[in-house]
């Protein structure tokens, strides 16, 4: 995966949690959470890399994220 569409992961994740209601990373999974994330942006799919991939860099910057 390219450095640039890390940094695109990251900070769309940001931004989903900024905006994501107070407490609910809490009362739902964050599977959940995660996939809300992915289709949120469907530009996404368009990365050249496997949806895994990105799966596993977006819940690593969600989790960064979180404990922030």
């Amino acid at each position: 995966m390219r450095a640039c569409d890390r940094k695109n992961i990251d900070r769309k994740v940001k931004l989903f949690i900024r905006a994501m209601p107070k407490n609910y990373e809490k009362s739902v999974p964050k599977d959940v959470v995660i996939s809300e994330i992915l289709g949120a942006n469907a530009w996404f799919v368009q990365m050249p890399a496997t949806m895994e991939q990105i799966r596993e860099e977006v819940e690593k910057c969600f989790d960064v994220h979180m404990k922030n």
